[in-house]
């Protein structure tokens, strides 16, 4: 019996082993950041996955940037450089929510895709208010 359940246990690593590990990229940071309000937009988007992308030419990775009126304003060249992806922006000073899509392809051969938003909103104007003088006694 214990022979049996040594040699299962040697099939069962072996297989463990020979199985190749898939794990899809995953987006760890983004810039601007995820659901962020910015108030100057910035002129590129750029984001950074877990592991290495495929390049394979063509609109195999691409970011795609739309303003609140769903217009492109990505200039459509996406530049991969190892895990990096980044599109430049046209100027755009359309207050309101702007959506990245994404789509890339994994170093295991699998796409990727999803979307975020972030917000350009007018920059909040604060009023400066003197402090009384202390009265004196």
């Amino acid at each position: 019996m214990k022979k049996i359940a040594a040699a299962l246990a040697l099939v069962g690593l072996t297989l463990g082993l020979a199985l190749p590990a898939s794990a899809h990229a995953q987006l760890l940071l983004s810039n601007p950041k995820i659901g962020s309000s910015v108030y100057l937009l910035p002129s590129k988007v750029q984001l950074t996955f877990d592991d290495n992308l495929i390049d394979l030419g063509g609109a195999s990775n691409q970011i795609e940037v739309t303003d609140p009126k769903g217009k492109r304003i990505d200039s459509g060249a996406t530049r991969v450089d190892g895990s990096a992806l980044t599109v430049q922006l046209k100027p755009d000073t359309l207050l309101g929510k702007y959506e990245v899509t994404y789509r890339v392809i994994s170093a295991d051969g699998h796409p990727v895709s999803n979307s975020f938003p972030f917000y350009l909103e007018k920059k909040p104007t604060t009023k400066v208010t003197k402090k009384p003088s202390p009265k004196k006694k």
